[in-house]
Order: C-alpha cells, then sequence, then structure tokens
C-alpha cells in the first residue's frame, strides 16, 4: 500500500504543498494566490488545488494511505494573540479539513518548533550573508542537503540583492529567490515518516 503524506504550510500570502510517498518526493506546489481579490477568493482556490491534488493521487494509486499534516496556528505572536488572524486563519484551515474530510483523510497540526527541532535538527534562527530571513535559513539549508535547493528556487530578474542566492540552472549561474514556504511544507511532510513516539501531532477535526 502507498503511504502519502502531505504537508502544508498554510498563509494566505502564498501556500506551500509537498507530497511524499515514503519519503520520496512525488511534488512540490506553492500557491500564490493570483489574481485572488480577498480571502475568499484566495481559499476557493487552495481547495480548487487539494481537490486536483487528491484527485490524481486516488486515481495513481489504490490501495492507497494518506496523512495530511499542516503547520499549527500560533495562538500567540510576539506575546500578543490578534483575534482577527486567529479568525482568518482558522477559516483557511477549515477550507483544508473540508477537503480532506470529505475523503475519510485525517488532519494533523504540528507546532512550528516541533517539526523544526525534529526535521531540520533546530528551531533558532541562524544569520546568513544572503539576507534571507534567519528563521527560514536553517531549513532552506537542510533542503539543500537533500539536493532539493532547486526545487524551492524562483529566477529573479530584478536589480535587488537581498535574499538573493546564485543556483546553477541548466549549468548557468542564475539569480534566485527562495520560495521558504515550499521548504517548510516538504519539512512537514517528512515529520510525518519520523517514528510515532517522537511525533507531537493533534488531529484537526473542528
Amino acid at each position: 500500500m502507498a503511504k502519502i503524506v502531505i504537508g502544508i504550510d498554510e498563509s494566505y500570502t502564498r501556500t506551500g504543498i509537498t507530497v511524499l510517498e515514503d519519503k520520496k518526493l512525488i511534488k512540490m506546489y506553492s500557491v500564490n494566490f493570483d489574481g485572488c481579490k480577498n480571502n475568499y477568493d484566495k481559499r476557493k482556490e487552495l481547495r480548487s488545488v487539494l481537490e486536483s491534488i487528491l484527485n490524481k493521487l486516488l486515481r495513481k494509486y489504490k490501495p492507497i494511505e494518506i496523512k495530511c499534516i499542516i503547520e499549527r496556528i500560533r495562538t500567540f505572536s510576539g506575546g500578543h494573540m490578534s483575534s482577527q488572524y486567529l479568525i482568518t486563519t482558522g477559516g483557511l484551515i477549515v477550507t483544508i479539513l473540508d477537503v480532506f474530510l470529505e475523503h475519510g483523510i485525517k488532519v494533523y497540526s504540528v507546532d512550528t518548533k516541533s517539526w523544526k527541532n525534529a526535521v531540520v535538527g533546530t528551531s533558532k534562527p541562524k544569520e546568513n550573508p544572503y539576507g534571507i530571513n534567519p528563521n527560514k535559513y536553517p531549513t532552506i539549508q537542510y533542503l539543500k542537503t537533500k539536493g532539493l535547493l532547486k526545487k524551492i528556487v524562483i529566477p529573479y530578474k530584478g536589480r535587488g540583492t537581498k535574499g538573493i542566492v546564485n543556483v546553477r540552472i541548466n549549468g548557468v549561474k542564475t539569480p534566485c529567490k527562495i520560495n521558504d514556504d515550499i521548504a517548510d511544507s516538504y519539512c512537514i511532510a517528512m515529520y510525518g515518516f519520523l517514528p510515532k513516539s517522537k511525533q507531537k501531532l493533534k488531529e484537526e477535526n473542528f
């Protein structure tokens, strides 16, 4: 039986999705919400992408065991709780739940520090010479060690230098930005393959 884990780093800005089969990469997706006018449109777009992913998996693999893991909502940010953030992000998570629960697939959440410590090896920020967000840099380094850097880069033609790295694409050094949402989603999916004794997952069903 194919064992699939779908990791999702959900956000209204950009959502990263990674699909793994027994730790092997099947596909990475970035939902950029281009053309969406509001959060309702973004939830519709995310639902459409998730349904497409599921339909492809269910057609290709029989039998199949699927688990979805999302990043848990942060109830406090900078020592404060934003009720608006909780409401809007809760709506995004309910959209994810609706899609998977319609197919009888359970959805779990994992705390950010938990997946970072267990998969990346640290949840501490790391300064870097590229101007990449220090909180994101260790995860990006981890993806690089897995040979997946090319999977999470976006060629950049602007003049800025902050957050820009040179990646060899088709033999040519190319200035690129990093899609850290996809990087996070990959690590979240990998968390699902840890021994159950090391997983700190919470089943979401609200």
